[in-house]
């Protein structure tokens, strides 16, 4: 009989923390989605005042430490983006299904941190946590940045791997289109990068960076007709910045007119 009622008590016990939780949630639950919007509009501080408030609220929701590590992680105040990812981490099976995925995008924020952090194994491994939830909802983002980070430690074959795995998440993915273009060219493989590239391209006729890189690949397969071609390309998309400028400045060297 003792054992009945004490079993009772501590299930009548873990329902009023339960809902104590979900009460606090909806007060914290708002004000969080008030501070990504300011992020978003690179407005930190005032983010950062949203997310003391909710935090007040509900010290235990998962959300405010994610968005706290995206701010700090914008101002490069990096230990602390990393102290919040990793409370994001620990936090984030409260939210159960009202937010399914949220530790793996937790995971893939920390590993961007770490990667700033010039930490790169810990990122590899992070981004690769990140990938264990089968209801993460966009692993393509977490497979991308593996690529990025094995290509950055020149583990070329392993970037390539990182990359189709994103691209068969998302073949409309344009980054993975590039940086597997990318990998393939380190590797000698032209004619496989120059379809990559295409391919990012197609899916983002904008994509400054892939233009620059076509146009690399097409020099070094002595196709400097197709290069200039997207030099220009990449001076009308970047025409006062650095990517313009290095552009412009290749034209030139081909004796190639704007």
């Amino acid at each position: 009989m003792r054992k009945a009622c004490f079993l009772a008590f501590i299930l009548v016990l873990l329902a009023g923390c339960a809902s104590t939780f979900q009460q606090k949630r909806e007060l914290s639950k708002p004000m969080v989605a008030i501070a990504m919007g300011k992020i978003q509009q690179n407005d930190i501080q005032g983010a950062l005042v949203e997310l003391k408030r909710a935090a007040q609220a509900n010290p235990k929701d998962p959300e405010v430490y994610y968005a706290y590590a995206l701010a700090y992680w914008r101002t490069e105040r990096l230990d602390r983006a990393l102290e919040n990812a990793s409370t994001a981490v620990d936090l984030a099976g409260r939210l159960g299904l009202e937010h399914p995925g949220l530790k793996s995008e937790a995971y893939n924020l920390k590993g961007s941190i770490l990667v700033s952090m010039d930490r790169p194994e810990e990122a590899i491994q992070s981004f690769k946590n990140a990938l264990k939830d089968e209801l993460y909802a966009t692993p393509e983002y977490a497979h991308y940045n593996l690529a990025s980070v094995y290509y950055q430690t020149r583990r070329y074959p392993e970037a390539e791997q990182a990359a189709k795995k994103a691209l068969e998440e998302n073949s409309h993915y344009a980054p993975a289109w590039n940086i597997l273009g990318q990998a393939f060219l380190k590797q000698g493989q032209d004619k496989r990068a120059i379809e990559a590239f295409e391919k990012a391209i197609l899916e983002f006729p904008q994509y400054t960076e892939a233009h620059w890189e076509l146009a690399q690949a097409f020099f070094k397969t002595g196709d400097t007709g197709s290069a200039a071609r997207h030099l220009r390309e990449v001076i009308r998309l970047d025409e006062n910045g650095l990517m313009g400028a290095r552009a412009r400045q290749s034209l030139q060297d081909l004796g190639e007119p704007e």
